[in-house]
């Protein structure tokens, strides 16, 4: 049921179709997606998201075939998980690990606790703000984010009280101030946080991130978890160290490489908001957004002096109003000595600059929402669907994340090879809806509909190498994953159609099958028609239905119609209602052969 799903899903917004439309090359998307993804193209620009042939906007025609199929395959997974019961439960305020690295260092999601953390009771429809912070490890990320915890916990209480007890502990995300990592892969606060805008609410989620700015070790690790962070992020936080050092900007470049490929892949603007978080600032007495200001400037002003420019997209990023620069000061020897992150061990400047970045985070979380690149806020179901959908070709494509430029050519070719799917799969759908149908049946011969469906797949398969860039290095030949896929497809598809050829062709009966022949119209028709039940009725002198055939229709049809009935009343006299049954789950070693059709 999984597998028939995605052959329903909408290639935009990538969840289940809502309220289906056809366009003119037969695809099928979301009437809604599809509206909105047509919003602002001229009249004469309009293509399929799917295969770029031009369309027109008036001929989204609704296909309620698929609205029927998208129905039973979502009832019948909705009785499948009731039977099963709930598969997870997650310990609500605790930290939950999202994204793990494997024993071979692959990154892999686990996607039930993502669907339950995203699935949780108020937040189908709510707009959802996701604060992720991502930096070199060791500087205070968690310890960050735990005072966010503290805040969003304490919504009522004043601006003054809400940071805790002088001896509190700090609790909530895994952290300590020593030299070794403790944040590993993907990690999620177990619940949202309500928190009031404009006469609604927006639920806040809180995403914590292992250091992954050391590239030189890990490339291709850092990779993977940047495209997790860029997705799970509305508004991004980059924790750095004293100042913003070259290494620090080449990080900046490569992420911001990395968004902007996902961004592209998945249908999202690539940063909705950056803050340069920069920890232990010491150059000035001038911290917070004040402090900044003035150094964001400077940072912009040196990477323009530079010409080349070595980081065009980080110096690009900074220049926008969405991003801002906020100073923290040291946080005093006591913090830093072993201490479990209490209030009283803070120097006061920290302390009061600490107060002033998380208040004013918080106030504005209703103007970070997630959003797609046309500005619609994007639900759970699609941001699920989206997250899914990025670990699904990372485990497929493993070797296709070592650098930003792979990974789009990784992306583009998943694309193309989607395309080619969709394809297939629309056109295995027309055939299995024109199988049903008696007449239509057949006339198409099991051995016809085999050359169709090649002649489909070797120009599906042209297409797709068309449209592919370069190859994967160290995967397989990504054209021969594909061409086996739709060789199994039409496989399947051709054991039923040969089934039910058969059960029709046997099945017509003489009297029936003069009705069915009938309509082929003309002298031959009538001949065909007419000759296969004289010669039903005449079972003894089949001469006297083909003279009957060739009165009315001509020497030809009456030909034809006695050649017919003879094969059928054949098959017929030796096949009680019990025999056809087992006949239908037989192999058919008698094909009727040629490849003319019956009518």
């Amino acid at each position: 049921m999984e597998q028939l799903r995605e052959h329903v899903t909408c290639s935009i917004c990538l969840d289940t179709l809502n309220d289906p439309v056809s366009i003119e090359c037969g695809h099928n998307f979301c009437r809604g997606c599809l509206s909105t993804h047509w919003s602002g193209v001229s009249a004469q620009g309009y293509q399929c998201p799917e295969c770029r042939a031009p369309c027109s906007k008036d001929r989204m025609i609704p296909d309620t075939r698929v609205k029927r199929l998208v129905e039973k395959i979502t009832e019948q997974l909705q009785k499948e998980t009731e039977q099963q019961g709930p598969e997870l439960e997650l310990e609500l305020g605790h930290p939950v690990q999202l994204v793990h690295l494997d024993e071979e260092g692959a990154v892999v999601l686990d996607e039930k606790a993502l669907s339950v953390w995203l699935e949780q009771d108020g937040m189908r429809d709510t707009p959802i703000c996701l604060i992720s912070i991502i930096g070199e490890k060791r500087r205070g990320k968690s310890f960050l984010m735990n005072y966010l915890l503290r805040r969003l916990q304490s919504q009522e209480t004043s601006e003054e009280s809400w940071m805790g007890r002088e001896d509190e502990p700090l609790e909530g995300f895994e952290w300590r101030m020593d030299t070794q990592r403790v944040t590993k892969g993907v990690w999620a606060w177990s619940q949202p946080f309500w928190v009031p805008d404009k006469g609604g609410k927006v639920a806040v989620l809180l995403i914590d991130t292992e250091g992954s700015m050391d590239i030189g070790s890990n490339k291709e690790t850092s990779i993977k978890l940047s495209a997790f962070s860029m997705l799970l992020s509305s508004y991004q936080i980059l924790n750095i160290g004293s100042q913003v050092k070259d290494t620090d900007l080449e990080y900046l470049e490569m992420f911001l490489h990395v968004a902007e490929v996902v961004g592209e892949a998945y249908g999202l603007e690539s940063i909705q908001h950056l803050d340069l978080l920069v920890r232990d600032w010491s150059s000035s007495r001038v911290f917070g957004d004040q402090g900044g200001k003035e150094y964001l400037r400077n940072v912009k002003q040196d990477l323009v002096s530079t010409s080349p420019c070595k980081h065009p997209k980080a110096l690009e990023a900074l220049k926008r109003s969405s991003t801002r620069c906020y100073l923290m000061p040291f946080p005093g020897k006591g913090i830093m000595t072993g201490s479990e992150g209490r209030l009283r061990d803070m120097d006061e400047d920290f302390r009061e600059s600490l107060r002033g970045y998380v208040t004013s985070l918080v106030g504005s979380v209703g103007k970070h929402i997630r959003r797609d690149q046309h500005g619609e806020p994007l639900n759970r179901r699609q941001l699920t669907a989206k997250i899914k959908n990025l670990s699904n070709v990372m485990k497929k494509r493993r070797f296709g994340f070592s650098s930003p430029c792979q990974m789009a050519i990784t992306f583009h070719n998943q694309r193309a090879m989607d395309r080619a799917r969709t394809d297939h799969a629309a056109f295995l759908r027309e055939k299995d809806g024109d199988s049903r149908n008696m007449i239509t049946c057949l006339k198409v011969r099991p051995s016809e509909m085999a050359e169709q469906f090649t002649e489909r797949r070797e120009l599906l398969l042209e297409q797709c190498q068309t449209d592919m860039w370069e190859p994967e290095p160290g995967e397989g030949s990504l054209l021969t994953e594909l061409e086996e896929e739709l060789t199994s497809e039409a496989e399947e598809f051709l054991k039923t159609y040969g089934k039910r050829f058969k059960k029709f062709a046997i099945g017509v009966g003489i009297g029936v099958g003069a009705l069915a022949l009938a309509p082929v119209g003309g002298a031959v028709g009538a001949g065909i028609a007419v000759g296969a039940v004289a010669a039903e009725v005449a079972l003894t002198g089949v001469g006297l239905g083909v003279a009957a055939g060739i009165g009315v229709g001509g020497g030809v049809g009456g030909g034809v119609g006695g050649n017919i009935a003879k094969k059928d009343i054949k098959r017929a006299k030796g096949a009680g209602s019990q025999r056809e049954e087992e006949e239908e789950e037989e192999e058919d070693t008698e094909d009727p052969s040629d490849k003319k059709p019956l009518i």
